[in-house]
């Protein structure tokens, strides 16, 4: 067990942590990015984008973009699993830039957007992957008894959980569909995953043209100007 320093709310750390790692280690089987945070009150990331969206995405899509090389010389053995969640069904796309300004911003829009992101992030992934052996996709984990609501002191959110806490499932149990979409010789490039099974997505990360402009503007929004994928 290898442990490095990653900060995803800082660009320069992502990319730091990149030149550290791909040197060192030229084949990389796994990538498993499981940013989760939700903030109760607003804030932004050192590079001045909205935490939630920097943190859950941007942070990642960078980092996934900095490692592909080495990925790419790990397949067909080599697999980028995004940890999402279920209510990206409910999220939308805050366009022209990903940003909630403070004034209007949510703990619910901005964390359902991340989540959006992510599974579109995969999808769009796997379209650019075709014919690499690198495979793509993004689950729900369930709804797991951890730390997540630890920020969150007011009413709204204490009912929340009082009212989720019956139904949570321990962190073993929740990394199973992560654990199944790493090894299993049934998974899918590009599809969404729950309970170890595929699922249908929501319908704007079914869209390839949402898809690739969310993949346009991220690139844009991190500063990458040649992709490492196929396009």
């Amino acid at each position: 067990l290898v442990i490095e320093s990653l900060d995803l709310d800082w660009l320069k750390s992502v990319r730091e942590f990149a030149a550290r790692i791909t040197p060192k280690y030229p084949k990389i089987n796994y990538l498993i990015n499981n940013a989760g945070l939700a903030l109760a009150n607003y804030e932004t990331t050192k590079d001045g984008f909205e935490k939630t969206i920097g943190v859950n995405y941007l942070g990642p899509f960078l980092l996934t973009e900095l490692l592909l090389p080495n990925l790419k010389n790990a397949a067909p053995n080599s697999r980028i699993v995004i940890v999402s969640s279920m209510v990206h069904y409910w999220g939308s796309l805050r366009k022209p830039d990903l940003h909630i300004p403070k004034a209007e911003y949510d703990l619910s829009l901005a964390y359902y957007q991340s989540k959006l992101a992510n599974v579109m992030h995969a999808r769009e992934l796997s379209r650019r992957l075709q014919g690499t052996g690198v495979i793509a996709v993004s689950l729900h984990p369930g709804i797991i008894n951890s730390e997540f609501f630890r920020q969150h002191t007011s009413f709204r959110y204490r009912m929340i959980y009082t009212f989720l806490k019956p139904t949570l499932i321990s962190p073993w149990l929740g990394a199973q569909t992560t654990i199944y979409t790493v090894l299993s010789e049934k998974v899918v490039s590009g599809l969404y995953y729950d309970n170890c099974s595929p699922k249908t997505a929501a319908a704007l990360a079914l869209d390839d043209t949402e898809c690739q402009w969310l993949w346009n503007k991220s690139c844009e929004l991190v500063g990458i100007t040649q992709a490492a994928d196929n396009q």
